[in-house]
C-alpha cells in the first residue's frame, strides 16, 4: 500500500525530512544526514538544495562544515512537521516496531509533547498501549529498536482494556489528561479505547 508520504515525495527526499523534522531544534552536518537519511551523496544533496531553494531549510556554516536544519520560519512548518511525524519520521518507526505484535494490540498511540509537536530532541516518546495479552517486558523489547533508530527514550504505558475503561470511569487524572490531549494514532482507533 502507498502512503500519503510515498504518494507526496521520492523516497529520498522522505528520509531527509524525516530526520531534519524529526528533530527540527537542532542542526546536521552534511555528511550527518547523509548518513541518517541512508541515501547517496549526490541524492542527498539534490533534496537539500531543493529544500533550501522552497524555504523549507536552512543552512549556515559552522567551522568549515554546512549544518542543515528545519526551517522554523516556513508558513508550512508545523503541517509539514505533523506530516513527518504521522508518518516516517516517527510514527512508521514505531508502527513497525509493533507490527510483529499487532494481533495483541488494540490500541496504540503517541501522546505527550511529541503529539502536542512541542517537543525538542531530548524529549521522550510517550507511547500509551491498550492489550490484555502484552507485559511490558514484551513492550520494552518491542520498542528497544525504534529507540534506537529515532534517538530518543520511548515511555511506554501499557493498560489492558478494562484497566484503562475503569481508570476512565474513576476520572483518573492521568488517564483523562492523556485521552484530552492529541494523539498520533500507530494501531486501533478511538473505538478501541472504549474498552467494550
Amino acid at each position: 500500500m502507498t502512503s500519503a508520504l510515498d504518494a507526496l515525495f521520492p523516497a529520498v527526499r522522505q528520509r531527509v525530512l524525516a530526520v531534519l523534522f524529526g528533530a527540527p531544534d537542532r542542526s546536521f552536518y552534511a555528511n550527518e544526514l547523509i548518513a541518517l537519511a541512508r541515501s547517496g551523496t549526490g541524492a542527498v544533496q539534490r533534496e537539500l538544495a531543493s529544500l533550501l531553494a522552497a524555504g523549507l531549510v536552512t543552512v549556515r556554516d559552522q567551522g568549515n562544515q554546512k549544518h542543515y536544519q528545519a526551517n522554523a520560519a516556513s508558513p508550512v512548518f508545523a503541517e509539514l512537521r505533523g506530516l513527518v511525524l504521522k508518518t516516517v519520521g516517527l510514527a512508521d518507526v514505531l508502527r513497525a516496531a509493533f507490527a510483529p505484535l499487532a494481533d495483541q494490540v488494540a490500541a496504540a498511540f503517541v501522546y505527550g509533547s511529541v503529539a502536542r509537536q512541542q517537543d525538542t530532541a531530548a524529549s521522550d516518546v510517550d507511547v500509551l498501549i491498550v492489550s490484555d495479552a502484552l507485559g511490558y517486558a514484551e513492550v520494552f523489547s518491542a520498542l528497544e529498536g525504534a529507540a534506537q533508530t529515532l534517538g530518543r527514550t520511548i515511555n511506554p504505558t501499557l493498560y489492558t482494556r478494562a484497566e484503562l475503561a475503569r481508570r476512565r470511569a474513576q476520572d483518573n487524572a492521568f488517564v483523562t489528561r492523556v485521552l484530552d490531549q492529541p494523539r498520533i494514532w500507530l494501531m486501533g482507533d478511538e473505538e478501541a479505547l472504549r474498552g467494550d
